[in-house]
């Protein structure tokens, strides 16, 4: 069972047209998987990058726009400049997280614990978060522990339209 769904997409009214949807999974490691529109399909299939997150993130969200919806910032080449250290300078670890994902972004906590890159991340979230992103986002919880973090990440973000959807005790 999912922690959390976050669909991001266009609102128009009192619609909303989903183009991505995410699921935060727990197991076997805390972690986002990816799924985009099919139009082939009329359906939603993974794309297979997953980015592996600490439950205790502040930026849970801020995160998993950086790694998947970098198009959608409104800070787009800022942010480009500011994650290109991070790209470069990534190497796949035996073991690391990073290897898993195929990705320089797959897990944030791996990079928070170099002194260097780190500067690089929270600059970048800083830029997401004073920027702004260009799509609506809803979030559906399923788990009550993680909703305080997940909605502080969102009233960060300048200028978000979202919507939340809690879990009921």
């Amino acid at each position: 069972m999912p922690l959390v769904s976050m669909l991001w997409g266009s609102q128009e009214g009192h619609s909303f047209y989903p183009w991505k949807i995410f699921w935060l999974l727990e197991n076997p490691h805390p972690h986002w998987v990816e799924t985009v529109k099919d139009n082939l399909k009329l359906d939603f299939r993974e794309s297979g990058f997953r980015q592996f997150v600490s439950l205790s993130s502040k930026h849970l969200i801020t995160d998993a726009m950086l790694m998947f919806g970098l198009e959608y910032s409104l800070e787009r080449e800022r942010l480009i400049e500011s994650l290109n250290p991070i790209r470069l300078t990534v190497r796949v670890k035996p073991g690391s997280f990073l290897g898993i994902s195929h990705h320089f972004l797959g897990a944030p906590f791996e990079i928070e614990n170099d002194e260097v890159l780190r500067e690089f991340l929270y600059t970048s979230r800083r830029l997401l978060e004073e920027g702004g992103f260009g799509l609506s986002v809803v979030v559906i919880s399923y788990n009550p522990f993680v909703e305080d973090i997940i909605l502080e990440n969102l009233e960060k973000i300048r200028g978000l339209n979202y919507r939340f959807h809690g879990a009921r005790l």
